[in-house]
């Protein structure tokens, strides 16, 4: 039986310097979309950020870099970015993991942040891309992760409760003055389970 619907994730794989093209075009996607607000425009996965500020190969390199805990600062946590590829070879949407739980990720910030690009919103990559993500994170000796969303924002809230987030909290952050929802995810719960828990969401 498939659980998941809409949008079919072949891969998450990292970016490359032949990835130049696809990813200058969904760079300026986002900067185009009169969808998201500025400031939430690359949250989940700010390394994007830097894309206008460097050089691709400097980006690809800084990514690089960003793995690595001896190049960060300790207050860092080293991360990867993953680019989520389609059935037809598309970039749909990147996500980011953190391997190392620092204060600040385990507060509000989480271990997983996750971005699908404006045009290809509404398929159901979302689901598909954290699910992936989840099955890297269970080669690691990390039993559960934290996963978080803004209160306002209810496709990510129903992604993560799609692939068994359970809620604890609610953090209100002083600095941006948003509430942040606080989710834990338990990495090797029966797929069973998630999708019944999946199924009688979906139905109230």
């Amino acid at each position: 039986m498939k659980r998941w619907q809409g949008g079919k994730i072949m891969q998450l794989r990292e970016a490359n310097v032949n990835d130049k093209e696809a990813i200058i075009q969904m760079y300026n996607e986002y900067m185009k979309s009169e969808l998201i607000p500025e400031i939430d425009r690359f949250e989940g996965v700010r390394d994007f950020e830097k894309i206008n500020q460097l050089s691709f190969s400097e980006w690809i390199d800084d990514l690089e870099k960003n793995k690595h805990e001896e190049n960060l600062p300790e207050t860092y946590s080293p991360h990867t970015l993953y680019l989520a590829i389609n059935d037809k070879n598309e970039i749909v949407g990147a996500i980011g993991i953190r391997w190392k739980q620092v204060p600040i990720l385990m507060t509000y910030g989480g271990l997983i942040g996750y971005s699908i690009r404006p045009s290809q919103r509404g398929k159901g990559y979302a689901s598909e891309m954290l699910r992936l993500a989840l099955e890297k994170l269970k080669n690691t000796d990390v039993d559960k992760i934290l996963i978080t969303c803004k209160d306002f924002n209810l496709a990510s809230k129903k992604v993560i409760e799609k692939n068994g987030g359970i809620l604890e909290s609610v953090y209100a952050n002083k600095e941006d003055g948003y509430n942040y929802l606080r989710y834990w995810i338990h990495l090797y719960q029966s797929e069973t389970s998630i999708w019944r828990k999946s199924l009688l969401s979906s139905r109230m």
